[in-house]
């Protein structure tokens, strides 16, 4: 089998030739270490006084964004190829330097959800982003945001279907681009709000929680058709709906806020004759019988140190989902011996591969996941991941 044949025979739940192996590579500093690239320390240039200016000009123009962030990712997708990877995710994003004072920069992205981005360095020299805030924490904020950022959000879309296309048309016979439509319903509507105005909102603003659910749901769906237009075979989407310790939210007020928004989302998908995967990081053992509800073919993550046992979800959906992950990447991935390694993969095969419907990857990516690890895993899954399952 090659490798979509068998990345779509597992998913159908029937046994491929040998498990598929699925690639979470993103971040800057595991590209680099893999294609042998030199970092850019863009927070360090921007303080500089001569830089500045002219940098924050360049990296606000849209053409030199999308340059920036499709080098980077099509670097992603050439590195899963050369360790041996099935598939990749591929994720499309687009933010704009906007001064910040209450940053050590002086300058912050904001995304077009409303959301802001504080820079820093991933301690490789390259820079990282993590979100920090809301901009939109009253509803004539937000509603003014939403008729503000329409325009753009029509931009993103049109960029993101462009951005999708260029990887499956460059790579689509080397290696199975998953496009991955992110962030998902849940997060687009609190992180621009701020998650204790949301929840409290829910209840004292319920008519204007529901607008916000609705305007992101449509924007999801047309995001989705763009994604798919691509040519890509598999969706990822997602929201993470829980923490280490349990959801976020319970989860029947998530089924009642946007449980009819899942599954126009999953509708949608198939009618387009793809999958839908749905990610979600946290402990979400009680989640499991909605994503079947909702119609997902799968989920993504299941988030070790959150609790998430491989065996224990098996036996709780059954055949209903199809599994990826969850090698552990707060220690396995960064450090652990060669042997450590092959256990865990041995471990995950033998507790959700047999009769298809797993594909091996990490949890997760961040920084300090390496390379050589990662390619130790896609040893193990080739050496022990063959059908039938003998382990």
């Amino acid at each position: 089998m090659n490798f979509k044949e068998r990345f779509l025979t597992a998913l159908a739940h029937e046994e491929p030739d040998r498990v598929p192996v699925m690639g979470l590579i993103m971040d800057p500093a595991t590209v680099n270490a893999i294609l042998g690239r030199r970092a850019v320390d863009i927070p360090a240039l921007l303080q500089k006084p001569l830089l500045r200016g002219p940098l924050r000009r360049l990296l606000n123009s849209s053409w030199f964004w999308d340059r920036m962030y499709y080098g980077n990712s099509s670097g992603a997708v050439e590195s899963a190829i050369q360790l041996g990877f099935d598939a990749n995710w591929t994720i499309y994003a687009f933010m704009q330097l906007a001064n910040d004072r209450e940053t050590e920069v002086g300058l912050a992205w904001h995304d077009v959800f409303g959301r802001v981005w504080e820079m820093g360095s991933d301690g490789c020299g390259n820079m990282s982003l993590n979100y920090t805030r809301a901009l939109c924490d009253t509803e004539e904020r937000w509603e003014a945001w939403a008729e503000a950022k329409a325009p753009l959000f029509d931009r993103v879309i049109r960029n993101a279907t462009r951005f999708h296309r260029r990887l499956v048309d460059k790579y689509g016979d080397r290696i199975l681009p998953i496009g991955y439509a992110a962030p998902g319903i849940f997060e687009n509507s609190w992180q621009a709000i701020g998650f204790v105005n949301f929840t409290r909102y829910v209840y004292e603003k319920p008519a204007f929680i529901k607008r916000v659910v609705d305007f992101h749901t449509d924007f999801y769906l047309r995001y989705l058709e763009g994604v798919m237009q691509s040519g890509v075979e598999v969706v990822l989407g997602g929201d993470d709906l829980g923490q280490k310790t349990g959801p976020l939210m319970r989860p029947e007020l998530i089924e009642k806020l946007y449980g009819e928004s899942y599954r126009r989302v999953a509708e949608l998908v198939h009618q387009e004759k793809r999958k839908f995967i749905f990610h979600s990081c946290g402990k979400i053992y009680k989640f499991l019988d909605y994503f079947i509800d909702w119609g997902f073919d799968g989920i993504i993550t299941m988030e070790p140190t959150a609790g998430m046992e491989l065996a224990k979800v098996r036996e709780q959906v059954g055949h209903r989902l199809a599994l990826i992950g969850n090698l552990d990447v707060s220690r396995l991935l960064v450090k652990g011996t060669r042997e450590e390694v092959e256990d865990a993969v041995k471990s995950a095969i033998r507790d959700a591969a047999t009769g298809g419907g797993y594909v091996l990857s990490a949890a997760h990516s961040h920084p300090f996941v390496d390379p050589e690890r990662l390619r130790w895993m896609v040893e193990a899954a080739h050496r022990y991941g063959e059908y039938p399952i003998s382990l």
